[in-house]
């Protein structure tokens, strides 16, 4: 029911539920086995229908299932009509068909392979172990939100100063004379921990308590940074559970294939060549 489902999925459900088709009163209290529609003698029956709404990931209401049943109904035939042109058109024969299909068969492979040396390596025990080292460099962090506004010369840093303390809103003056990118955003930086900036901008950034902003000009490579701290907190681990795991189990099987690649590399004889078909002659440890 691949072709079914990727119907649905590219929106094509929605214009075939307007195509009729034509059923007998009571159809959807009839016998699994019972026809509800034969193309060109290929009959289509009621438990195939019913197969393709038992396996959506939520559960559909009686009341709406003579509707979705009519709706993969008129899919069904569609596919059975197309089935039986591809067939008619012997595309399968063609050199094109053959070539991609060996293509997908290497992809096909390819994974397979993968997915066997990977196979013991991604366990919950490991993704925990990764876990436990993740929170132990992750967690116990100061961060803070901050915002500034970067401007290319010390005076024009002083005056932006001077209009903060005469009570003009920082966001506001961010998106006026900011040249940062975060200037549409009001100079927002979002949480940050000491070391994610560079040195200058964190001395000053952390020195300052929520609310507060900077007295006289940061500057740094960028350029004169007045900056002001919305508020600081200890950095909190995310769980485990979700997106981090999902992270975790990647990372996990990155490395365990870099692994494998490289004994494959060490037990491999492997010549580079230049341009001018002169073997190159790699140093020991790249061998």
């Amino acid at each position: 029911m691949s072709f079914i489902r990727n119907m649905q999925t590219l929106g094509v459900a929605a214009l075939m539920a307007c195509a009729t088709v034509s059923l007998q009163p009571g159809y959807a209290f009839a016998a699994e086995e019972t026809v509800l529609a034969t193309v060109n003698g290929d009959k289509v029956l009621k438990k195939e229908v019913m197969n393709v709404i038992n396996s959506y990931p939520v559960p559909v209401k009686e009341e709406d299932k003579p509707a979705l049943v009519k709706m993969i109904l008129s899919q069904m035939i569609d596919e059975r009509l197309i089935d039986a042109d591809i067939e008619k058109s012997k595309i399968a024969e063609s050199k094109a068909y053959k070539e991609r299909l060996d293509v997908i068969k290497t992809q096909l492979a390819k994974q397979m392979y993968i997915e066997k040396m990977l196979e013991g390596k991604l366990t919950d025990k490991a993704v925990k172990a990764e876990y436990t080292k993740f929170k132990k460099a992750y967690g116990g962090k100061t961060e803070i939100h901050a915002r500034h506004i970067l401007v290319p010369t010390e005076t024009e840093a002083e005056q932006v100063i001077k209009d903060l303390d005469a009570g003009k809103d920082f966001a506001k003056l961010a998106q006026q004379r900011s040249s940062g990118p975060t200037a549409p955003n009001g100079g927002d930086l979002g949480y940050f921990t000491e070391g994610d900036m560079v040195p200058e901008f964190s001395k000053a950034a952390f020195a300052l308590k929520p609310g507060t902003y900077t007295k006289s000009p940061i500057k740094t490579q960028f350029g004169y940074h007045v900056i002001k701290v919305e508020d600081k907190r200890e950095r909190k681990v995310p769980p485990l559970e979700g997106e981090l795991e999902g992270r975790i189990r990647n990372a996990l099987g990155q490395e365990a294939l870099q692994k494998h690649l490289d004994t494959l590399h060490k037990k491999a004889e492997i010549v580079l060549y230049d341009e001018s078909g002169k073997p190159i002659e790699m140093p020991k440890e790249d061998k």
